[in-house]
């Protein structure tokens, strides 16, 4: 008996109008999500990443196709699906970062006030902001606000996180100190993490599968397993093989 996939995008296309017109963000996607993978969805502006992100939140319809979820249609929202955007405003500005967790746990889970702070300091500890729990969004910078939303989603104990460029808006430095942060989280927890980036290298980093689009209306053109026990060759070789596979298809692409 062929066993049931964590999470299938099958023949799915997705539309939209915009201005009067009917776009087509995506032509007939089809991948899978282990559970407990780190899958990166790879292509340029415009291919549909973040409507496929939106799609699998329950945000957006599917136009034909359909998402499954241990079996189950999408067709929600739900607490079992978690966002991080790459928006910094995204946290409640009149509550503190501790505030803000809090507020979540208890909106989706029966549990006291004071479990709820518990579980939060834990969070906000697992996450180096311990510190400043009582700071406000304005603040904190954008990458602590990052931080605050990832813990945020790690509290809704979601069985899928789903993150759409996140950390594009940082500079160079605190964009690679995320990146190993979250690396050290999913260690930690091994929740589900689909993932949407233009950047090969933040798509190697952090993915052990990447599945890459075509340009406007995004289909899939290829996947590809990310398994480097050590960086460096087998980092330059992968990333080649990727710029070759965008570049065929005729994708801009971020270095």
């Amino acid at each position: 008996m062929e066993q049931e996939q964590f999470l299938e995008v099958k023949n799915l296309t997705l539309q939209y109008k915009t201005n009067g017109f009917l776009v087509t963000a995506t032509h007939d996607i089809n991948f899978s999500v282990n559970e407990g993978e780190r899958l990166i969805l790879l292509g340029p502006s415009g291919c549909g990443k973040s409507t496929i992100l939106k799609a699998i939140g329950g945000f957006i319809k599917p136009t034909s196709g359909s998402i499954l979820l241990n079996g189950r249609e999408i067709r929600k929202p739900g607490s079992d699906r978690s966002f991080v955007f790459q928006e910094f405003d995204q946290l409640l500005p009149w509550k503190s970062a501790l505030e803000n967790i809090v507020f979540a746990i208890r909106s989706t889970r029966d549990v006291t006030k004071e479990e709820a702070r518990s579980e939060t300091k834990k969070l906000l500890k697992k996450v180096n902001l311990q510190k400043f729990a009582d700071s406000y969004p304005h603040e904190l910078s954008g990458g602590m606000k990052q931080r605050v939303a990832i813990a945020r989603c790690l509290a809704l104990k979601s069985k899928v996180i789903l993150m759409d460029e996140p950390f594009a808006s940082l500079d160079a430095l605190t964009r690679q100190k995320m990146q190993e942060e979250l690396l050290e989280l999913w260690a930690d927890t091994r929740f589900t993490l689909i993932f949407v980036t233009h950047s090969i290298d933040e798509a190697i980093t952090l993915g052990t599968r990447i599945v890459m689009f075509s340009p406007h209306p995004g289909e899939v053109v290829e996947e590809l397993d990310v398994d480097l026990s050590a960086l460096g060759f087998e980092f330059a070789m992968l990333k080649e093989r990727i710029s070759d596979t965008l570049f065929r298809n005729r994708m801009d692409y971020v270095i």
